[in-house]
């Protein structure tokens, strides 16, 4: 299993998050429960691993019976992610998760905008927004790594999230 470190979730604290990628509502679950007995803090739910996902169902089930907090994660294919679909229903699957309870969402930078247009400031509290932008093709310059930072922190932001080639 794959564990990323997020920090800066909790104040000086660090965070253990387990991706969890299946194909299965069940088979997630499963993988959730692992990641906790291992000592996980939170999983990163990847929708986009899901076969045959029905986002109110599925949701409801993954968020109310994960034994651990939830970061909710839809990659497009363009972000490289595993979904091809429909952009605003890949967005509205994103907000049913923050209306049933997720603990954390992930929206693209180039999506951001128009996320949070579509929930016209409408969020739960407890949500965090993760904004997010993730670059495999080359390694940028320390300065344009901190021109990024600063875009992703004017879109509102809770959390930002770089993913880089180093």
């Amino acid at each position: 299993m794959d564990l990323q470190i997020a920090h800066g979730a909790r104040r000086n604290s660090t965070l253990i998050c387990a991706p969890v990628m299946a194909e299965t509502v069940d088979q997630m679950l499963i993988q959730a429960r692992k990641a906790k007995e291992l000592g996980a803090d939170l999983v990163e739910i990847r929708l986009d691993f899901l076969k045959n996902f029905s986002p109110r169902q599925d949701l409801e089930i993954l968020i109310k019976q994960c034994p651990l907090p939830t970061l909710i994660t839809y990659r497009p294919i363009w972000e490289g992610g595993q979904h091809e679909g429909d952009e605003s229903k890949r967005q509205n699957a994103l907000q049913i998760a923050m209306e049933l309870g997720a603990d954390y969402i992930d929206v693209e930078l180039q999506v951001a905008h128009d996320f949070y247009n579509a929930i016209q400031g409408k969020k739960p509290e407890k949500v965090k927004i993760i904004v997010s932008s993730h670059n495999y093709q080359n390694t940028p310059s320390v300065e344009e790594i901190g021109n990024l930072v600063a875009r992703i922190q004017a879109t509102g932001a809770d959390i930002v999230k770089v993913e880089q080639l180093l």
